[in-house]
């Protein structure tokens, strides 16, 4: 029997993912399967691909070296099926992480329109804050994520994707001196923030240190339309990325406050794994810029 692309994709993923039963996740099949694969690879190469002694398989010389030839192999035969049939490029499961500001806008809409074009994906898909969505696409456990300001490394491509203006806010009942508002004029009032390691906890601890003074009383919420609610309801201030909240300010329920120092911006990016053997990412990415591009032409003046 001649080595399969199955063997090799079972190899890789078990290498790259640190377990047979990840690795079975991943391809969608049963566990004994993918043990199957292995075993029967093994037996055509002549030796053992892993030390099985150690809780997590670990690669013997020979596994590191046929892993080598395997990502090869299998991205030339991506690149072959992709260039066969385009519509194809995308196949499941696909891992995927969004930061909370792009998905309640956006995600929708993408996930229609992939699905549209391309049937044969599947998705899983992780809504965490920057920081922990960074960490699990650098370790490989996303495929693709949108988030703020992500690590560039060898096996992750980064493109910038939009600026989000943020803007402190508060519910039209709360009482507040008619001026531009400071740091000291807030630090005594309910805020309403998403937890550490969010980057919007970071931002209100840096602009309040800006001027030297600290935030009192901070609630936190992993929530970004229940931070507005409450906000909305009087039950604090909250510092919120304004494209989400349009509705609610032209309605009334919540105002944008003027403050000195301004507000710097979240800088939002598409980050994907390159790496050998992952999926054609960039029809994802392709979507994306699309839907911001046409937010921003709707987005009023």
């Amino acid at each position: 029997m001649r080595i399969s692309l199955d063997q090799m994709e079972a190899l890789v993923w078990i290498a790259r993912l640190g377990s047979f039963r990840a690795a079975a996740h991943q391809l969608n099949v049963s566990q004994p399967a993918i043990s199957g694969r292995i075993r029967e690879l093994e037996r055509q190469l002549g030796g053992s691909l892993f030390h099985r002694d150690d809780y997590r398989p670990r690669l013997t010389d020979l596994g590191t070296q046929t892993v080598r030839h395997a990502e090869q192999i299998l991205t030339l035969a991506r690149s072959l099926e992709d260039h066969a049939d385009p519509a194809k490029t995308l196949r499941g499961p696909i891992r995927m992480g969004f930061a909370d500001s792009f998905a309640l806008i956006h995600l929708p809409a993408l996930l229609a329109r992939v699905e549209k074009s391309y049937p044969s994906a599947e998705f899983e898909i992780v809504i965490d804050f920057s920081a922990n969505l960074d960490k699990k696409l650098q370790a490989g456990d996303l495929d693709f994520a949108i988030m703020n300001e992500p690590e560039v490394s060898p096996d992750v491509a980064v493109e910038p994707l939009e600026d989000l203006e943020l803007a402190w806010v508060a519910g039209r009942g709360v009482a507040l001196p008619s001026r531009a508002l400071t740091p000291s004029d807030l630090k005594t009032y309910p805020i309403i923030t998403n937890p550490r390691p969010s980057k919007l906890y970071a931002t209100i601890h840096e602009w309040f240190a800006s001027v030297g003074d600290i935030p009192q009383r901070l609630y936190t919420c992993n929530s970004l339309s229940i931070m507005g609610n409450l906000a909305a309801k009087g039950f604090g201030l909250s510092l919120l990325p304004v494209a989400l909240f349009r509705n609610e300010f032209k309605r009334g329920t919540l105002r944008m406050l003027t403050v000195k120092p301004s507000l710097p911006r979240h800088h939002l990016a598409i980050a994907y794994r390159i790496d050998p053997g992952r999926p054609n990412l960039k029809p994802i990415r392709d979507v994306c810029h699309a839907l911001v591009a046409k937010a921003a032409k709707r987005k009023p003046r």
